[in-house]
């Protein structure tokens, strides 16, 4: 069993743990010798996915106008009602926000916390400019996460028995208010089109109207993406995959031991199950999900089986390599589905949601990620991941994937003719109300200047992406940092998961304690407890007895050629957001109070 904590700010690690602990990047996990280096990544297996023929039933990206025109939506009594923004409350009837006893799209529009009991939703008739769908009875409702508490809202539409848009019965309509360039996931999904072993999502630009029914006739909504529904009848059928089969959405889920990865009898989901692993379709059994993080958190059973069994490893390369290089360095525990075929135990890589990738953190006004949360590094606190990439071999297949990907189908030449093609459809529509205005346009110039410029921008990520993974290659990978308190001294461990490095180099730490002082920037020279200390050969350090206050820790991991990084922690002191830091309160040892 390995030795791992169960939340992401870990108690001290057991001695166990520590004697898996080494300060190179040596003898991770204990496999056959690797692989020539002239293997090639990918090479065609039984156990593939099979590629449909015009799953991409439009051969150029275009503009679908849609209509919505609303129709009375009446709602009674008791129940859950939205009174305000996030206010989800049990009523004995329909609050104002509810005019005339209605849910109206402004009702709708108040849905901004998911997980709540109120989701109010309205009927539409709508129809679509190609003629697919004319007056078509349909329900709208709010879609999404983080972007719920955007001006401009994303929407499902979901059509009544019948009806359909390309055979799709659910328009996932996103209007990607934090991307300034507003094409971020079209671009992705469209190139992804290309790469094998793994299928890309069905998107399509959409011009939307919505009658309000009010008098004022119809205003436009500006312009949104439609991505395909992940799972369902329609998603398996298209692909020719197994009717019935279990597909995942990833909403927390990185491979590692959780308990609420729990199943019934028979195999059904348990009660917490769906907070890590959203069952898109469901066949009714999910056991095979657990076994498989059981056996990746088992020392037991070899990794190398432990993945043939439930891995193919040419979707799993397609899907990380391609990752990598478009940027979705937030695929770690979400953003990224799964298929298991009915009657199988093999889990494939899906793509889901990359309006956060392709640059998305270097542009303008954008929170700047941590230091290790480009490249390689990104995936390290999964099991999956962390003990594929550390088994021999498998890092020059994975570059290996990544060379090939990068050379053959996420060429700079076609995101040149995507962005393109896209260039006269987005423009004009962004460069009118509702979206001129709403913009995420923090730099210099006007709106549509900044968005020129980001768009500009964008023909040059996948090189940038492909540097920051060779980066990665080069320095050691992060780990989580605990404090204890051992009869009043403070003692450090940061030895899980156990050091690595990717190319062998040992690896020493650099430890600062300091007082977290109001007004002080952190680990200012002022509040430091003692000189930084210098460490090699271990991963613990026993700082001594310290007075009652909070202080600050970091831990920096470095190679003999000044590549470094920092623990996967961070915390926030004063309004500062402090990477790969933690901040303790003693005497205890216990975190920082708010």
């Amino acid at each position: 069993m390995h030795c791992r904590p169960s939340l992401r700010i870990h108690p001290a690690v057991l001695g166990a743990c520590l004697a898996l602990a080494s300060c190179g990047g040596g003898d991770y996990e204990s496999l056959p010798e690797p692989p020539p280096q002239s293997q090639a990544p990918f090479a065609p297996g039984p156990d593939d996915l099979p590629r449909a023929q015009g799953l991409y039933p439009y051969a150029t990206p275009a503009l679908l106008t849609l209509d919505l025109g609303y129709q009375p939506t009446p709602v009674s009594g008791p129940g859950w009602y939205l009174a305000g923004k996030d206010s989800c409350q049990q009523l004995a009837s329909p609050p104002p926000s509810y005019p005339r006893g209605m849910v109206t799209l402004d009702t709708v529009d108040l849905d901004e916390n998911k997980a709540d009991n109120c989701e109010p939703e309205i009927k539409v008739l709508a129809t679509s400019g190609d003629g697919q769908v004319v007056n078509a009875a349909a329900k709208m409702r709010m879609r999404g996460s983080s972007t719920r508490e955007a001006t401009l809202k994303s929407y499902r539409v979901k059509f009544d028995k019948g009806a359909a848009w390309w055979g799709e019965d659910t328009l996932n309509l996103n209007k990607h208010p934090y991307d300034l360039t507003r094409v971020r996931n079209k671009l992705a999904f469209d190139l992804m089109r290309t790469v094998p072993y793994h299928e890309s999502l069905r998107t399509q630009f959409v011009g939307i109207r919505y009658d309000a029914a009010d008098g004022a006739g119809p205003r436009p909504m500006g312009l949104y993406t439609h991505v395909e529904k992940l799972g369902g009848k329609s998603y398996l059928a298209f692909r020719g995959w197994a009717a019935g089969s279990n597909v995942y959405k990833v909403a927390s889920f990185n491979f590692n031991a959780d308990a609420r990865l729990q199943t019934l009898a028979g195999g059904k989901a348990g009660p917490d199950f769906e907070q890590l692993l959203e069952i898109e379709s469901d066949a009714g059994n999910h056991q095979a999900i657990v076994d498989a993080v059981k056996a990746l958190d088992s020392d037991e059973t070899p990794f190398q089986a432990t993945f043939a069994r439930y891995f193919d490893r040419n979707n799993y390369l397609a899907w990380l390599a391609t990752a990598i290089l478009l940027g979705n360095w937030d695929t770690a525990n979400q953003n990224f589905g799964l298929y298991q075929p009915l009657g199988g135990e093999k889990f494939y890589f899906l793509p889901w949601d990359y309006d956060g990738a392709l640059g998305y953190a270097q542009q303008p006004g954008a929170a700047a990620y941590p230091s290790w949360n480009r490249g390689l590094s990104s995936w390290w606190d999964s099991a999956l991941h962390r003990r594929f990439l550390s088994a021999p071999g498998n890092l020059a297949l994975l570059q290996a994937a990544v060379e090939e990907i990068r050379g053959k189908y996420l060429t700079d030449a076609a995101v040149r003719q995507l962005l393109d093609s896209y260039r006269p459809i987005v423009e004009p529509i962004l460069a009118r109300a509702p979206d001129v205005d709403h913009l995420d346009a923090r730099g210099q110039g006007t709106p549509m200047e900044q968005w020129a410029a980001e768009y500009q921008r964008l023909q040059t990520v996948i090189g940038a992406n492909h540097g920051f993974f060779l980066e990665s290659l080069q320095r050691p990978m992060p780990y989580w940092l605990a404090g204890s308190d051992k009869g009043g001294s403070l003692e450090l461990d940061w030895s899980w998961p156990a050091p690595f490095h990717p190319q062998g180099r040992a690896i020493g730490y650099r430890v600062e304690v300091a007082r977290a002082e109001a007004g002080q920037p952190a680990f200012a020279s002022g509040t430091l407890v003692q000189a930084p200390a210098s460490v090699s050969g271990r991963t613990t350090l026993s700082v001594g007895a310290l007075p009652a206050g909070q202080y600050l820790v970091r831990v920096t991991a470095s190679d003999p050629e000044g590549h470094s990084t920092t623990a996967f922690d961070k915390t926030t002191f004063d309004g500062q957001r402090i990477d790969g830091a933690i901040c303790l309160q003693m005497p205890g040892a216990t975190p920082c109070g708010p």
